[in-house]
């Protein structure tokens, strides 16, 4: 399990900013994403909060309401497509087929970091995406590589599958780029079972394809108990109120600071590399 651990295990400078901060960074996702707008100027999204943190960086959304990481047979190569609800092609692969055309129009800087925090409509909407539990974790990430990056996204079924072929084209693309997974937090619409089920294949996919992993549903303040009691930190039990999107991305921030700091340490020879 990946989560992420105190920040006082690690060291920081005197204004607690970790070295080597990213100069452009893109963030991939749902509705708790998209809520804060394309340009994070909305401060019910934690990435509203989370860009006023990393000020001195280009933070962009492209995170779309509704979004899954699970495709289903019909879904295309769609990157026009805007839906605020789930849809066959309101998927991430076609956030990612949109920043790709973005960068190569020179639209977009090329990212330092990309963000993706997706999950949540793979959780609460099963019955529209009937193929998301169809392989295990193990299973997908046992698939040949070049097999499965020949695929059109309408034959990527698999939630696990998704992610590993969603992370795979980002890689590739995007070589010299962090890549940070975020699992989806608490939501009175989603069991705990389910939400476990998910984050735990997700978290297993994204550390094993490379990416660093923020476990949403267990370190985010968000919690669905407290929330079917008094809508405090979400509006609805699953997006945010600007308290909460600021309590969240507090966490985040934390997390995202920590993850750049260790991959500096690594990256420069220190032995401090498996901090989840």
């Amino acid at each position: 399990m990946t989560l992420c651990v105190s920040m006082s295990m690690l060291g920081t400078d005197a204004d607690g900013d970790a070295p080597g901060m990213p100069a452009h960074i893109v963030l991939l996702g749902d509705s708790n994403t998209w809520i804060g707008g394309d340009d994070c100027s909305s401060p019910r999204g934690w990435n509203y909060w989370f860009a006023r943190e990393f000020d001195s960086s280009d933070v962009v959304s492209y995170a779309r309401s509704g979004a899954t990481w699970s495709h289903t047979s019909s879904t295309t190569r769609n990157p026009a497509h805007y839906s605020e609800i789930i849809t066959d092609d309101n998927v991430i692969y076609n956030q990612i087929i949109r920043l790709i055309e973005a960068v190569d129009s020179r639209s977009q800087q090329s990212p330092d970091l990309i963000m993706i925090a997706a999950g949540t409509n793979d959780a609460w909407f099963p019955q529209f995406r009937p193929e998301e539990f169809s392989l295990s974790a193990s299973e997908a990430l046992g698939r040949d590589i070049g097999e499965l990056l020949s695929l059109p996204p309408g034959k990527v079924l698999s939630l696990p599958e998704a992610v590993r072929y969603d992370l795979l084209i980002l890689s590739a693309r995007f070589p010299d780029a962090r890549l940070i997974v975020m699992t989806p937090m608490q939501s009175v619409k989603i069991s705990d079972k389910m939400l476990a089920d998910v984050s735990t294949m997700i978290d297993e996919v994204a550390a094993r394809s490379g990416a660093s992993v923020i476990r949403q549903d267990l370190l985010c303040p968000v919690n669905s108990a407290a929330e079917m009691v008094t809508r405090r930190l979400t509006t609805d039990g699953t997006h945010t109120s600007e308290e909460g999107a600021r309590k969240n991305a507090a966490v985040i921030i934390k997390c995202v600071k920590q993850i750049l700091d260790t991959q500096s340490a690594s990256s420069s020879g220190d032995d401090r590399q498996n901090i989840f």
